[in-house]
């Protein structure tokens, strides 16, 4: 039976950073982003503290290396699109919509101009790291998310917006906030 200290510890000892990566699994699970020391994000996390947790419903390696840590994905991560909007004025950068379109999911789910997403890229490689907990046993999505629930409750990840946790965090407002303004510009830069 799985337990959430087996899910902690393993997120705890498989956490690295990008560059270091050598092998990253094929199977669903949870996942959880930190900042490396020395690393921080203005009010939105400090050296070695878990800023966002996920599941990855069929593969951490496609979610986390093929998505999260991949330029031109923002529009297809949370965690990306988040980290922007924190640091937009820092990497000076441009959203547009996701699909050049006044589609309301293309402005939800903004992206950021070229240039910009690749310096978005290179801040997460230099700053993040990433640990795991593969589900070996492939449990049903409804179980995986609660799970996921369970360790976004443990950890407080500063940029957790889910909504059955977010009234948890204290900076969920401001966060919205910030990606508001980028929804804003994507929507006048059409």
């Amino acid at each position: 039976m799985t337990e959430i200290s087996q899910i902690v510890r393993s997120i705890e000892q498989t956490s690295k950073p990008f560059p270091e990566i050598t092998d990253y699994p094929n199977e669903p699970g949870i996942y959880a982003f930190s900042l490396l020391a020395g690393s921080n994000m203005n009010n939105f996390g400090k050296s070695n503290q878990i800023i966002y947790v996920g599941i990855a419903k069929d593969s951490l390696r496609a979610r986390d290396l093929g998505n999260h840590f991949r330029t031109g994905r923002t529009g297809s991560s949370t965690l990306r699109r988040s980290i922007g909007a924190v640091l937009k004025s820092e990497l000076k950068l441009t959203a547009r919509s996701r699909n050049g379109t006044s589609d309301r999911r293309a402005i939800n789910n903004y992206i950021f101009e070229p240039s910009g997403d690749e310096r978005l890229t290179t801040w997460m490689i230099k700053n993040l790291k990433v640990g795991y907990w593969k589900d070996l046993n492939r449990m049903n999505y409804k179980l995986l998310r609660d799970f996921e629930l369970k360790i976004i409750k443990h950890f407080s990840p500063i940029l957790d917006l889910d909504a059955r946790s977010k009234h948890l965090n204290p900076l969920a407002t401001e966060l919205d906030q910030l990606r508001s303004i980028c929804r804003t510009e994507a929507e006048i830069k059409l």
